[in-house]
C-alpha cells in the first residue's frame, strides 16, 4: 500500500516518520520516502520562489523518482510518502495531519527559517483546509488526524491504525474528514 502522509508544515509529519523509522516493528513494515529530501537533494525543482522562500518542486520528475524508489523495495512493504506535497502524487490513501492554526503558529514560530509572513500563510492555509481539499479532489481515501493535543506516539498509532484498517478492507470512520473546522482562525494576526 502506498500512503501519502501530508499536512501543513508543523503538523507532525517528520516527527511521525522519524518514530516509524526508529521503531523496529514499524521499520520492517513501512518504507518512508522523504519527499522534501528528494526534491532538495536531487534538485527535483524548477526554481525558487524568493518571495515565499520555497523551492518549486518539479512534480513530474518527483513522481518518476518516487516510482523508481518504490520499484526497488521488497515485495509487500508498505510505503509512506512524507511531505506537504505527497497528496499530489498517486497513492492508495492520503492521511492529512492537522493542527489548530494557533498551535501551528507557535510551532512554526520556533523555526529560524520561517518568517512571520510564512508562519501566517501556513496557519491561514490550515484554517482554510487547503491540503485537505486538495487531497479530497485527488483521492477517495482521505483521512485526517488532529495532532494539536496528541503526543507523537499517539499520532503514529493513529497513522498505523488507518493503514492497517484499510489493508483489512475496513474504513476507520473516526478519521474521516469533516470534523475539523478552523475557518474563524483565518487572518488572525
Amino acid at each position: 500500500m502506498i500512503v501519502a502522509l501530508t499536512g501543513t508544515p508543523g503538523t507532525g509529519k517528520t516527527t511521525v516518520c522519524g518514530i516509524i523509522r526508529e521503531h523496529s516493528q514499524y521499520r520492517k513494515q513501512y518504507s518512508i520516502i522523504d519527499l522534501n529530501k528528494l526534491v532538495l537533494g536531487e534538485k527535483l525543482y524548477t526554481g525558487k520562489d524568493a518571495a515565499r522562500d520555497t523551492y518549486e518542486a518539479d512534480m513530474d520528475k518527483l513522481e518518476e523518482r518516487v516510482k523508481q524508489g518504490i520499484s526497488q523495495l521488497p515485495h509487500g512493504m508498505d510505503v509512506i510518502m512524507e511531505g506537504h506535497l505527497s497528496h499530489l502524487l498517486p497513492a492508495d490513501a492520503i492521511i492529512v495531519l492537522r493542527a489548530h492554526p494557533l498551535a501551528l503558529r507557535k510551532r512554526l514560530g520556533k523555526r529560524k527559517d520561517y518568517s512571520f509572513a510564512k508562519v501566517k500563510e501556513n496557519a491561514d492555509a490550515e484554517a482554510l483546509d487547503v491540503i485537505l481539499v486538495e487531497s479530497a479532489e485527488r483521492n477517495k481515501n482521505v483521512f485526517e488526524i488532529n495532532t494539536t493535543d496528541m503526543n507523537s506516539l499517539a499520532v503514529v498509532k493513529s497513522v498505523v491504525l488507518i493503514i492497517e484498517s484499510l489493508k483489512q478492507g475496513k474504513i476507520p470512520e473516526e478519521y474521516l474528514p469533516g470534523k475539523i473546522n478552523w475557518i474563524e482562525q483565518v487572518g488572525i494576526e
